[in-house]
């Protein structure tokens, strides 16, 4: 009995050891990760970063690290599990279309000529081992080129633009950099439509800044109204207040609908508060319209005949956007004075420029 109470008591340790998991250590590629938004487009990459680690010169070519022309198999442009690239929204690959969605990132690396960069729909492989060119989703061709040693494999954002951004994949010696571009206004439609049809379509700030975004081209100017008479008309959170109706008022404008545009404009500045009233005057400046834009200073200032600061700068703005100096420079001198602390000095450099420009006769 006591034999056989022994032997049990070893097959219960076994069975308890081999169900055990191993406590985790630092794996020998590096885990890293990389996100970089366009617009409102978010791009993920997920990858390990193998080390150099002595083998300069043995990497390239190298069947167990990065094979030459795909043989036996694509690299996995990184180690341990797939390379994953996330796109958040619809994207093009150097100048190629690929749809949003999450992707297995592959190389076909060549001694000589244009690499191979693979988009796989299959993501969840580990390494290429299981790769298969039916699950392309894409290909594109791209340059190496030679660069200074990095030791850890490294992706990195670089040359970004409000709709571009490149993405560069260094290691050992060599680099290979693609494009990644975006429809800027029109994922950034798809986006402000998905919030639309949620809380912030029930409120006239969320429409209004809808509509202020939307009537930036042309093709969605269509939109742009029906945001705009959402956001002053009679429904759910609709208020008809001075931003509402400026920039229904703009949007008609930019329809061609100049009088209509010209009735709603009067009705909004009937309601604009003496900062309303400004800054609107400056984008009148702005947009290269000076006389108007001292007309709305000057009517400010009727509305609001006890200001002594706000009222004054823009009466010197409006001024000098006509290049009537002498005017402008009393304008600031007599704001400099009750301008916020530390700033009276600056409204008093300004009221000098003005006057040397009316030394010069400029």
């Amino acid at each position: 009995m006591k034999k056989f109470t022994t032997i049990f008591s070893a097959v219960a340790f076994l069975c308890t050891f081999a169900n055990a998991q191993f406590v985790n250590t630092p794996p020998a590629s590096k885990k890293a990760a990389v996100t970089e938004y366009i617009g409102l487009s978010k791009i993920h990459i997920s990858y390990h970063r193998p080390g150099v680690k002595g083998r300069e010169g043995k990497v390239y070519g190298n069947p167990n690290l990065v094979p030459y022309d795909g043989q036996p198999t694509p690299w996995r442009a990184g180690a341990n599990d797939n390379t994953i690239m996330y796109f958040g929204d619809d994207v093009q690959i150097n100048g190629q279309d690929l749809p949003a969605g999450k992707y297995g990132f592959h190389i076909i690396p060549r001694e000589s000529g244009d690499w191979t960069l693979i988009f796989s729909n299959n993501n969840w492989s580990w390494g290429s081992y299981a790769y298969d060119e039916a699950e392309d989703a894409l290909r594109v061709n791209a340059k190496a080129s030679d660069c200074d040693h990095v030791e850890w494999l490294t992706y990195e954002f670089i040359n970004q633009t409000d709709n571009s951004a490149d993405i560069r994949l260094s290691w050992e010696s060599k680099s290979v950099t693609f494009s990644v571009s975006t429809d800027l206004h029109a994922t950034t439609m798809k986006h402000i439509e998905s919030e639309i049809e949620h809380l912030k379509g029930f409120s006239w700030q969320g429409l209004n800044s809808a509509a202020q975004f939307a009537m930036n081209d042309e093709s969605t100017l269509e939109k742009a109204l029906g945001w705009a008479d959402q956001a002053s008309g009679n429904g759910f959170g609709a208020q008809k207040n001075f931003q509402t109706l400026s920039t229904k008022a703009q949007i008609l404008d930019k329809m061609g609908k100049s009088d209509e545009a010209k009735t709603i404009m009067e009705k909004a500045l009937a309601l604009g508060s003496i900062t309303d009233l400004h800054f609107y005057a400056r984008s009148l400046i702005q947009a290269k319209k000076p006389k108007e834009a001292l007309e709305i200073f000057e009517m400010n200032a009727k509305k609001n005949p006890d200001d002594n600061f706000t009222i004054f700068v823009g009466l010197a703005r409006g001024n000098m956007a006509i290049e009537n100096y002498e005017s402008a420079a009393k304008y600031f001198k007599k704001a400099a004075p009750n301008a916020p602390q530390g700033q009276e000095q600056a409204y008093m450099d300004l009221a000098k420029q003005c006057e040397q420009k009316m030394t010069k006769g400029d």
